[in-house]
């Protein structure tokens, strides 16, 4: 798990516009990221504890701990659906 923090986006929202992962929905705060150069395919989970957001991807930088361009990518989707649900809640 990695706090996902502006400074610690930058890099990877920068590398995510680049390379264009396709991201997929499995349900809620789990996605599956799949880098169109290599056909690898990532599963990226974010939590929530306290006022901290965290992601955890199964690629090799996040596996270390390290914020990858596959999270960068599916937080930007969860950020959307987040933003959808809250707004389906409001009348």
């Amino acid at each position: 798990m990695v706090k996902l923090t502006t400074e610690t986006m930058a890099k990877a929202i920068t590398k995510a516009r680049t390379h264009k992962p396709l991201v997929r929905v499995v349900e809620f705060r789990h996605y599956l990221v799949t880098n169109k150069l290599t056909g690898a395919t990532y599963s990226v989970v974010f939590t929530k504890q306290g006022a901290g957001k965290f992601a955890a991807c199964s690629c090799a930088a996040g596996v270390r701990g390290r914020v990858c361009f596959h999270s960068a990518a599916a937080a930007g989707i969860h950020a959307q659906l987040a933003a959808e649900r809250l707004s389906a809640l409001t009348f």
